[in-house]
């Protein structure tokens, strides 16, 4: 399979300039109904993609021998596979992310297996509500993003709560043309205990199909263009849950408890009154003011975004 790929010096929290935000695409959907199996089952349809996947496998499974979370290791080994960086070629995350990006949704079968098994990890964790981050270096990404529009992220989207995080030369950089993203997030996934790099990065992950009303921009400094997300309710299934219909039904059958399902199997949102950005009903107003209120928390020899 022909493949074009850039990994230069781009990131998973870099990883959007190849979003197709100017229109939707078909929903995702198939890779509910396949079995769920092992990391190193799921990984075989895909592993001529990329150089000795295995060793990298058997690095994620070896560290995940005591996961947390109620995850198992195979779930926990799952999505530390997607935040490892290969080297001598691309990361799991950048092929993956193509695919769920592609308008042509049959390159997405060779990853129902693997896409499985690290969703299901994924609708396990708890949902984090609050304000998270993301960017990318080098790209005004504004005129992509005009206020009022809706659009839909499809790649798996990794963000930090810790706008620090983007200070190293790795992520956005201190200096030239950088686009930050501030993001009202209700079903972000807190996966820092499962990543690769442990606490390092404070990851939140937003899930494949996340939707989204762009509620403004702010131009704080002439490299630096903020545009500010909110994550809402999308009109349609864009991505259908792990599940299929004979596993829920396994399930109901398994606990005898059909009537109370929903609220059993539904993780509870990760109370982070610190970290919540309230919700701007009152416009571009507010916005500013709230992240004028965030950047003057930097001491001011972290005030990179101004550098």
């Amino acid at each position: 399979m022909a493949r074009t790929t850039y990994f230069g010096s781009a990131s998973r929290f870099t990883d959007l300039y190849q979003e197709p935000v100017d229109h939707l695409l078909s929903p995702i959907n198939g890779h509910q109904d396949v079995q769920l199996v092992s990391l190193t089952e799921a990984i075989e349809p895909i592993s001529s993609f990329f150089h000795g996947i295995q060793d990298q496998v058997f690095v994620a499974l070896h560290n995940c021998q005591n996961p947390v979370d109620g995850l198992t290791q195979d779930e926990s080994a799952a999505i530390q596979l997607y935040t490892m960086q290969f080297g001598g070629g691309p990361s799991l995350y950048l092929l993956l992310n193509q695919s769920l990006r592609s308008e042509n949704r049959g390159e997405l079968k060779p990853w129902f297996s693997f896409l499985k098994l690290f969703l299901t990890a994924l609708h396990k964790l708890p949902s984090y509500c609050g304000a998270i981050w993301r960017g990318i270096r080098d790209v005004d990404l504004s005129s992509r993003y005009q206020k009022g529009t809706r659009l839909a992220w499809w790649g798996v989207s990794s963000c930090t709560t810790d706008c620090e995080v983007l200070r190293s030369d790795q992520f956005l950089g201190q200096q030239g043309i950088r686009t930050l993203f501030s993001i009202e997030c209700m079903n972000g996934k807190a996966t820092e205990k499962h990543s690769y790099y442990k606490n390092a990065e404070k990851e939140i992950i937003l899930m494949p199909g996340s939707y989204f009303e762009v509620m403004g921009h702010l131009n704080p400094a002439p490299d630096l263009h903020i545009i500010h997300l909110k994550e809402i309710k999308p009109p349609i299934v864009l991505v259908r849950p792990p599940y299929s219909k004979l596993e829920t039904l396994n399930t109901l059958l398994d606990t005898g408890k059909s009537h109370s399902f929903s609220q059993a199997t539904q993780p509870k949102p990760i109370n982070n009154d610190s970290n919540k950005m309230p919700s701007i009903r009152s416009g571009i107003k507010n916005f500013i003011f709230l992240i004028v209120k965030g950047l003057r928390e930097f001491r001011p020899e972290n005030e990179f975004f101004f550098s």
